[in-house]
């Protein structure tokens, strides 16, 4: 027993007396600072994206780049987080690439340093954003010689930036040979309608297919070349179509298509001409308003129905007056939701404004008067204003301001020698779109936004834009 005692701790002794060879010396890394790349980039697609780095060693002062390797790539951003794919850009020390990266979207910017003798690798992470000409702006629609040309007042790189002809700029093949009718965005998209047929295009690229006609929508048989003289928003992502005196109506909601035309009276069971003024909204369950031009008259429908109602009897004026045609009608907010009905008598040719409080709960005549201003028979378009609820009316390059309270009508814009082509309301304020009748066609264009101050006061220039042909249409474009 005393033996094997005295040979373990004779191992243990020897274990002691063993010298440690390891090597215990340690060495800073030659580690890396990087400078000279900003936090985010903001780059339109197809552009170059250039970042120059300045690299900054704590062992190496040489200089000699071949002792590293580069790499530079980006990850598509899920929410705001890179978990998307990602997209390698190059492997050089400098960034100096096109982009053709996804645009509309945010990418996070990886650049890795990695020295060659160690192994180890440093990395730097910047944001960009890609994005296009036509991503957000406005568009808007204009005739030139007789034919369509679609422009852009671009968000980038500034705003706003003057993109002429964008369809041909961007080689979109859509057709769009005949005159202008509409440029026009609803649930389903963005559409351009000439005299030449309705199309859906690309919201990111305006690009075209040919199953792009808006006939391809339709359930019903429809020529390929419809020609949709109005788009409209409705409520619940559905969409108003005007083409040639009938109603269509799109509901996503409902998974309906444009089929039958709804211009069809539940009471006589008949079909009616609808005119293309229509008192269109996006509030849910309020009525719209058409107009019979058939039998003259108001009729009320209510999506998703397929048919149409009539008025309820009147308080103030006739909704069924034979001697009436309609000018001009539109819904807006004013006064919690309120129809504006320009109708013209026939036999006097006077012009009389009809107000019909509309809403959820209400569907009430408010007031009835004749509008004896100055040019109101001359007058070819309009537009009212939600705030105060003022008529707008336009006269060859004369633009009055009318006063339903007062009654009267004020000059607010005069430009001899030009026409207004455009009259519209917006959310902040009201566009006028005038066009030199000496020209140049190309050129002769311009669109203006006016904020409308009350108590009549002086129209006030907001924004004004020129080098557009004859503006006939524009819409936000928001992505």
């Amino acid at each position: 027993m005393y033996k094997y005692i005295l040979g373990i701790l004779s191992i243990i002794a020897l274990a002691g007396c063993y010298k440690d060879k390891g090597n215990y010396d340690y060495h800073e890394l030659n580690a890396v600072k990087i400078s000279g790349i900003d936090s985010s980039y903001s780059v339109l697609q197809g552009t170059r994206l250039q970042i120059k780095p300045v690299l900054a060693f704590t062992k190496d002062a040489s200089g000699d780049t071949s002792k590293y390797s580069y790499e530079w790539f980006v990850i598509e951003k899920i929410g705001n987080l890179p978990l998307g794919a990602r997209t390698d850009l190059a492997t050089t020390h400098d960034l100096d690439v096109s982009i053709t990266l996804a645009p509309s979207r945010d990418y996070t910017v990886y650049y890795r340093v990695t020295d060659k003798a160690t192994g180890v690798t440093f990395k730097y992470l910047s944001n960009l954003t890609v994005s296009i000409a036509i991503s957000k702006g406005m568009l808007i629609l204009s005739e030139v010689n007789g034919k369509a040309r679609l422009d852009m007042l671009s968000e980038y790189p500034k705003k706003y930036t003057m993109y002429t002809d964008v369809l041909r700029m961007l080689n979109s093949t859509v057709p769009h040979d005949g005159a202008p009718v509409e440029v026009a965005m609803v649930t389903t998209g963005y559409y351009i309608s000439t005299t030449a047929g309705t199309h859906k295009i690309d919201n990111n690229t305006l690009g075209w297919k040919p199953t792009n006609s808006i006939s391809y929508e339709f359930q019903s048989k429809v020529p390929e070349n419809l020609v949709a003289q109005r788009l409209m928003s409705g409520f619940m992502n559905s969409a108003l179509c005007f083409v040639n005196g009938d109603l269509y109506v799109y509901n996503q909601v409902y998974q309906v298509r444009y089929n039958l035309p709804v211009n069809y009276l539940t009471e006589s069971k008949e079909t009616f001409k609808v005119s293309r003024h229509i008192a269109s909204h996006i509030q849910y369950m309020i009525p719209i308003l058409l107009y019979d031009e058939t039998n003259h008259r108001f009729v009320r429908y209510t999506p998703p129905n397929s048919e149409c109602t009539l008025m309820p009897p009147g308080t103030i004026f006739n909704y069924q007056d034979a001697a009436k045609d309609l000018l001009y009608m539109t819904w807006n907010n004013y006064n919690g939701g309120m129809v504006f009905a320009l109708l013209k008598d026939r036999p006097t040719g006077k012009v009389f404004l009809a107000r019909i409080n509309v809403t959820t709960s209400i569907l009430q005549q408010s007031s009835y008067d004749e509008m004896n201003v100055p040019d109101i028979d001359k007058a070819t378009r309009f537009a009212v204003d939600p705030v105060n609820g003022y008529i707008f009316y336009s006269a060859g390059g004369k633009l009055y301001e009318y006063d339903v309270s007062l009654k009267t009508a004020k000059l607010m814009l005069d430009r001899p020698g030009s026409e207004i082509t455009l009259l519209t309301g917006a959310a902040d304020g009201l566009v006028v779109g005038f066009y030199q009748l000496s020209g140049p066609a190309e050129t002769g264009g311009s669109w203006e936004k006016y904020t409308v101050p009350p108590v009549n006061g002086p129209l006030q220039l907001k924004e004004s834009y020129t080098g557009f042909g004859r503006i006939v249409s524009w819409i936000p474009k928001v992505s």
